[in-house]
């Protein structure tokens, strides 16, 4: 079958979509993109482009039906949305190729996806929808604790939590419910383990691997994707067993022609499937990180498959690793956001993506989309690509308003979530008992702003200097930047303001340097 003179609709034209926009153009095809976003970044890329909500499954398929009237349609497709079922509707509608719309309903539908993994003795956790009115005994009796809850259909980590207490499983569920299309949650028992994501390719049935990364998971309860590194660095077996695991939960589903994404667990019983997608992974992994590591671009198989071709060689052609780090904020308005120019001229430094600008509010996330940024690079071994994404998040610059004051009760607050930005190089949660001792004698309260242009701050012990941030620079090195920027200065006498060092030193450990900047640039009240 031709390659050349394909017309192919995507679904989505934001930054996960862009990659299938620029791919299908080189390949030389009519592309149409569809979004609920007039403005959406990709829009230009599209020969075509139509306003329309991808919820809208009656717009999508009049949308289809212009270009069969207009020259025809030869796939649909998506990458990184919540509308691989939206994709199979619309081919199946107009006899396209793509997964059947009853395996792409499986991969959407989490209670569907867990029903068949059981039908299928796929390893996956125990599981059971709660509706509003259901007993909390009826978790207690048939899914072992801890658990962990989930909207039915979304993605991006929204409405995800780990519970360890019953009694707060009515709350995590409605919130769950909120994140849900079809306001369902389930309850399921929570996988210990490193996690994974594999992206696949599947043409009629041979699933083709396409990526495995290891996944960095943290901020619990929550399950915040700080980045990830590919290919991943667990052993031969391992792998082999995720893949197997992968493949019998793609059969499970149905899924035979398109994409799959898989999230794996490695637990004390062996591999474990989160979910599955009928569609690649977001999160840069397909359209960015395995292609920069491997040389292949498993979207333009994707792409392939979705117009009845081959999905091409898919052999890695070079060996590098890549690392995806995120970029997270704390509670606030942005004031400034700069030095990615600086960034991507780093070495090994390939992207820099900021979501957000100045006068945007952000917050700690709680989910993968509440994330301010990500930076991607490359390393002749995992190692060196980790140290180079860190070494970029490093290069970044965010201030926050001084007047907004969702900071200042943000750096008061001592909750284990959001967590502390300044933790022992070996995670340890404790802080130093100097630091404890001053702010029992001097209980702090950042968002009262500080008191003058310069800070004359005093070391509570030495080992305050030994405290890292996450993107590896400890306090001595976030002391020094605050000096050069003229914001502070080192006491060498005993101080007289002890008040306003113990305010300094909460806002340091609690915010990073986001929450000390925020401390120092608020005149006091």
């Amino acid at each position: 079958m031709s390659n050349n003179n394909k017309t192919i609709l995507i679904l989505g034209c934001g930054t996960m979509q862009e990659p299938a926009l620029q791919l299908a153009k080189q390949m030389g095809w009519h592309v149409a993109a569809v979004d609920g976003n007039p403005e959406a970044s990709g829009r230009d890329l599209a020969d075509q482009f139509f306003p329309v909500d991808l919820k809208d499954l009656d717009g999508l398929i009049e949308v289809a039906q212009k270009l069969m009237d207009n020259g025809g349609l030869d796939g649909v497709f998506t990458a990184g949305t919540d509308f691989s079922f939206a994709v199979s509707q619309v081919a199946a509608h107009f006899g396209l190729p793509g997964h059947h719309p009853d395996a792409a309903w499986k991969a959407t539908d989490k209670i569907a996806m867990r029903q068949a993994f059981l039908e299928h003795d796929v390893p996956s956790p125990a599981f059971m929808e709660m509706g509003a009115e259901d007993s909390l005994q009826l978790v207690l009796d048939s899914v072992p604790g801890p658990w962990v809850v989930k909207p039915v259909d979304s993605m991006g980590a929204r409405g995800v939590v780990r519970i360890d207490d019953v009694q707060q499983l009515p709350q995590a569920l409605s919130t769950a419910r909120g994140y849900s299309r079809s306001h369902r949650a389930l309850v399921e028992t929570y996988m210990d383990g490193p996690e994974f994501s594999l992206d696949a390719l599947v043409e009629d049935g041979r699933v083709i691997p396409c990526g495995l990364a290891d996944r960095h998971i943290a901020h619990a309860p929550y399950f915040i994707e700080i980045g990830h590194t590919i290919p991943s660095s667990c052993s031969p077996d391992v792998e082999r067993g995720l893949w197997e695991a992968f493949e019998k939960g793609i059969q499970a589903l149905g899924l035979t022609r398109g994409a799959a994404k898989g999230d794996l667990k490695w637990t004390q019983e062996g591999p474990m499937i989160g979910e599955i997608a009928a569609r690649l992974s977001g999160g840069y992994m397909s359209g960015w990180t395995w292609p920069l590591a491997s040389g292949v671009q498993p979207t333009s198989g994707a792409l392939r498959l979705a117009v009845g071709l081959d999905a091409g060689d898919c052999r890695p052609k070079k060996s590098f690793y890549c690392s995806e780090r995120a970029l997270i904020a704390i509670d606030g308005t942005l004031k400034k956001i700069g030095g990615s120019q600086e960034a991507q001229q780093l070495p090994g430094v390939e992207e820099v993506f900021l979501r957000y600008e100045s006068g945007d509010a952000v917050q700690f996330p709680k989910n993968n989309v509440e994330k301010v940024g990500n930076v991607l690079a490359l390393g002749t071994t995992a190692l060196e690509a980790q140290n180079r994404a860190k070494k970029a998040l490093q290069t970044l610059t965010l201030e926050l308003d001084p007047k907004d004051e969702r900071t200042g009760f943000y750096l008061d607050e001592s909750s284990e979530f959001p967590p502390y930005a300044l933790r022992a190089k070996q995670d340890i949660t404790e802080l130093p008992l100097a630091l404890l001792k001053l702010w029992e004698r001097f209980p702090p309260q950042p968002s009262l702003g500080h008191r003058g242009n310069v800070l004359v701050y005093q070391l509570p012990c030495e080992e305050i200097l030994e405290y890292q941030d996450a993107e590896g620079r400890d306090a001595r090195t976030l002391l020094n930047i605050l000096v050069e920027e003229g914001r502070i200065m080192e006491g060498r006498e005993p101080l007289l303001d002890s008040q306003q060092n113990s305010n300094f030193w909460k806002a340091l450990f609690r915010g990073g340097l986001m929450g000390a900047r925020w401390y120092l640039d608020s005149p006091s009240l």
